[in-house]
């Protein structure tokens, strides 16, 4: 487990005041780093790079969702870290979330922040914890094996509830471990988080589940009644 390869994946829009120093904290910790640059207007890619970063462009604004699926897509480690560009997480973090991965403990780790300040993020957790419990459903920095991740859809507009239902769903062992989040220094939020149209992904997400533990349990109800 601890030879694992370490990747850090960080979507990035318009921040090219953080992005490298949060790149080269980051740097301290994984084997690499990969910044999306989703159609930023500025300096993100340069800045990202030339603090040693692989950077992967997207020709157009596409959404932070998308920037993190094309990380996935390119991400090379045995462990991805998912983190922001804005310097409000803190890459010291990291070895705290990957610990029960190496340790043979979690398949995912998600990084619960000490509140959760939009309503809608308070709301996609009561939905999550319906079946499964959960701090944070809703939190930026997590460290996932990839072998998970291949399997996991990531349907929906955002990660937010959906990737810790399925890969419940899929058997992961799930842990949590407290994070640091930092007042965002320059500029404002660019993730939206009123996740009105997550909400109803989740939801079916979670019909989906409750049928599927359904659908099991008959099984092994009508496999008894055979013997």
């Amino acid at each position: 487990m601890r030879g694992m390869k370490i990747s850090v994946v960080i979507p990035a829009l318009n921040e090219e005041k953080t992005v490298g120093s949060v790149v080269a904290g980051a740097l301290m910790f994984a084997d690499e780093v990969i910044v999306v640059d989703d159609g930023s207007g500025d300096r993100t890619s340069e800045v990202a790079r030339a603090a040693g970063a692989k950077v992967i462009n997207h020709p157009r604004r596409m959404g932070a969702y998308r920037a993190l699926k094309t990380g996935f897509r390119a991400a090379s480690g045995d462990v991805i870290i998912t983190m922001g560009a804005d310097g409000q997480h803190d890459p010291a973090d990291i070895p705290r979330l990957l610990e029960p991965i190496l340790s043979g403990e979690a398949d995912l780790v998600l990084g619960v922040r000490r509140e959760l300040p939009h309503f809608s993020e308070r709301f996609i957790r009561v939905l999550v914890s319906l079946c499964v419990k959960c701090s944070d459903a809703s939190t930026g920095m997590v460290a996932v094996r990839k072998d998970l991740l291949r399997r996991i859809r990531l349907w929906g507009d955002c990660p937010c509830g959906i990737l810790v239902l399925e890969a419940h769903g899929l058997g992961a062992r799930i842990k949590e471990v407290p994070i640091e989040v930092r007042p965002r220094r320059f500029g404002r939020r660019r993730i939206r988080t009123r996740h009105v149209r997550q909400s109803f992904f989740v939801a079916l997400e979670l019909i989906l589940t409750w049928a599927r533990r359904l659908a099991r349990l008959r099984s092994r109800s009508s496999f008894s009644c055979s013997l």
